[in-house]
C-alpha cells in the first residue's frame, strides 16, 4: 500500500449481543493503528448502527476518494457474495464501483490463511490448558 489516503469500511453482520458490535469496532480500531493512511469506519449490515450506507456516507468530508470495503467475515457466503455487495450496489462477482463520488473496491473475507491457523492454535491451546492447568 501506498502513503495514499483512503477509506477503510470494515463490515460487520451485525447481531444483538452488544459484544460483536464491540468486536468490529475494536478490530477497526486495530486495523486503523496498523493501516495509518486508511480513515476507519465500521458499518453493519443489520441490526447493528451505522448501517453499511451510513458507513459509507460517514466518509463525507474526510478527502477520501478511494474506499476499501472490507466484510470481517471468515469465509464467502450468501452475506459476502450477495448481501453486503448488494447493500453497496454492487452486482453479483463485481468487486469495484463508482458510489456517490466514491471509487469503492469490495475486498475479500478472511478465508483461510496460515494467521487464521495461528490464532486457533492459539485458543486451542489457551482452552487445553484448562484440562492440564500446570
Amino acid at each position: 500500500m501506498d502513503d495514499e489516503k483512503f477509506g477503510l469500511l470494515v463490515v460487520g453482520h451485525g447481531s444483538s449481543m452488544p459484544y460483536n458490535k464491540e468486536l468490529i469496532e475494536d478490530i477497526a480500531g486495530r486495523l486503523s493503528k496498523k493501516i495509518p493512511n486508511a480513515v476507519t469506519r465500521v458499518g453493519f449490515m443489520n441490526i447493528n448502527k451505522p448501517s453499511i450506507k451510513d458507513g459509507i456516507d460517514s466518509f463525507k468530508d474526510t478527502g477520501v476518494k478511494k474506499i476499501v470495503v472490507f466484510p470481517l467475515f471468515l469465509a464467502k457466503g450468501v452475506h459476502t457474495k450477495e448481501d453486503v455487495p448488494g447493500l453497496i450496489g454492487l452486482t453479483e462477482g463485481q468487486k469495484r464501483i463508482n458510489y456517490d463520488g466514491y471509487d469503492i473496491v469490495y475486498a475479500d473475507p478472511l478465508g483461510a490463511d496460515d494467521l487464521i491457523a495461528e490464532l486457533s492454535t492459539k485458543r486451542i491451546q489457551e482452552a487445553y490448558t484448562i484440562y492440564n492447568p500446570n
